[in-house]
């Protein structure tokens, strides 16, 4: 079961907070006034208390995304890890990218068995750039940190990954330069918004 972080603001003194796990959270929240909600990392949990801990319904804020394309990885559905990539719509684009034959039923690309979430969320960005270099379309959007910040700017060490992932973060690392010599912005986004979301958030 992944990780997860919950935070909490107790209005009435103004008390905030992370917890790594339900219980302690509960514990603190009980009896009192208070907003929580979990999250996947603690630098998403961090941001909705410096914004205010206020709750957004998720059909507001995804039918005002900005343009771009968005991208993510997820073994959500038990079948292994899919790759999904798509306009703000949700409907997958990867036909942009990849042959027709290697998009699965779900508009997805099913990673070989064995492969991690974060190959995936490498195959994603690197998705999402050559469409998006092809199309002169400037911003993309994903929720993987280590991807967006460390792997796609070739922070990655060799002798911690497969040979795979690493040649796959270097290729990704010359297509964001080129994407940001254009002016090309790459965006982190709350999984729980990602259009792309292959994480089946409630």
């Amino acid at each position: 079961m992944a990780k997860k972080y919950y935070a909490y603001l107790i209005t009435s003194s103004n008390l905030k907070g992370i917890c790594d796990n339900w219980e302690q959270c509960k514990n603190i929240v009980q009896g009192s006034k208070a907003r929580y909600k979990s999250f996947k990392t603690k630098e998403e949990a961090e941001n909705w208390l410096d914004s205010g801990a206020e709750y957004i319904k998720k059909d507001e804020v995804k039918k005002n995304l900005p343009d771009g394309i968005y991208f993510d990885a997820g073994t959500g559905r038990g079948i292994g890890v899919e790759v999904r990539v798509t306009f703000k719509d949700g409907i997958s684009i990867l036909h942009k990218c990849l042959a027709q034959n290697r998009i699965n039923e779900f508009g997805n690309f099913l990673l070989p068995s064995g492969s991690t979430n974060n190959l995936g969320e490498l195959v994603g960005i690197y998705c999402a750039l050559e469409i998006a270099l092809k199309e002169k379309i400037f911003n993309i959007y994903g929720d993987s940190s280590l991807v967006i910040d460390y792997w796609s700017k070739g922070f990655i060490k060799k002798d911690n990954v497969s040979p795979k992932t690493y040649d796959l973060a270097l290729k990704v690392k010359a297509k964001r330069e080129l994407f940001e010599n254009i002016g090309g912005k790459i965006n982190k986004i709350s999984g729980d918004y990602n259009p792309a979301d292959l994480g089946f958030h409630k």
